[in-house]
């Protein structure tokens, strides 16, 4: 079995693939500035409360994008299941073309869900990862990686507001029944739930101008689950995108 890891700003997810299949999902708040003998105890107790035989994990692949943590937690893991991880890295081994000015500052997160889109989606294709923050990937008829757009997560523009105005969020992210809001509640709702709907229904439309046809897009990320319903488009919804993605990324390394 092999485990894979992503680790965000927010949330680490995990995900266990057994022949070629993921078996086991997790997501758990990500602790940052752990050292390794921090974070050994802190992954034990996570693969515990999800059941996880640990032994017979026999492969792994990190990517991390957060920062001073990718070190600390590789060693961790490395401890705790016998087998040093694969590192995810903007490289040979994605089997991706990355354009633009530097592609090393595309993250590797994105990388890696445009790597299980090529596998699993028509070309070009549109890829939206809505966690920490939004990102919308542009991918060409030749599965090039174009471009990217950053827009301010769901969370964490919901956050903002709750702090910088002393508002109660509803933070289920409820679909609202209507766009204009009557009250406090119901007002917000609509600013967050349908406005971020509107959002990425503008940038499929602005992408798909830009790239001259019709794509292809799929969702993944925390709060795609809650937003994604309320476009206009049709988009695929797959919360294991990214991680399968990373074990693509796993066995390509194997084979090299």
């Amino acid at each position: 079995m092999v485990i894979c890891f992503d680790v965000g700003n927010t949330d680490i997810v995990a995900g266990i693939f057994e022949n070629d299949k993921i078996i086991k999902y997790m997501r758990f708040r990500y602790v940052k500035g752990l050292s390794e003998f921090e974070y050994l105890p802190f992954l034990q107790e996570k693969m515990n409360v999800n059941n996880v035989d640990i032994s017979k994990i026999t492969g792994c692949v990190l990517c991390c994008v957060a920062k001073n943590t990718a070190d600390s937690l590789a060693l961790a893991i490395e401890t705790l299941f016998a087998v040093p991880p694969v590192i995810f890295k903007n490289d040979k081994t994605c089997c991706l073309d990355i354009k633009g000015k530097d592609p090393n500052e595309v993250g590797t997160d994105i990388v890696a869900a445009c790597m299980a889109a090529k596998e699993n989606h028509t070309m070009p294709c549109i890829v939206i990862d809505m966690g920490t923050a939004t990102t919308v990937t542009a991918m060409d008829k030749n599965s090039a990686i174009i471009g990217v757009s950053i827009i301010p997560g769901v969370f964490t523009s919901m956050w903002a507001l709750r702090d910088r105005t002393g508002l109660v969020v509803d933070e289920t992210l409820s679909r609202p029944s209507k766009a204009i809001g009557t009250d406090t509640p119901e007002s917000l709702a609509s600013g967050i739930v349908l406005g971020s709907a509107f959002c990425i229904d503008g940038m499929i439309e602005a992408f798909e101008k830009e790239i001259g046809s019709k794509c292809s897009v799929v969702a993944t990320g925390g709060a795609s689950q809650f937003i994604i319903g309320s476009c206009k488009r049709e988009i695929t919804l797959n919360n294991n995108l990214l991680l399968e993605g990373l074990y693509c990324y796993y066995k390509n390394s194997i084979i090299k």
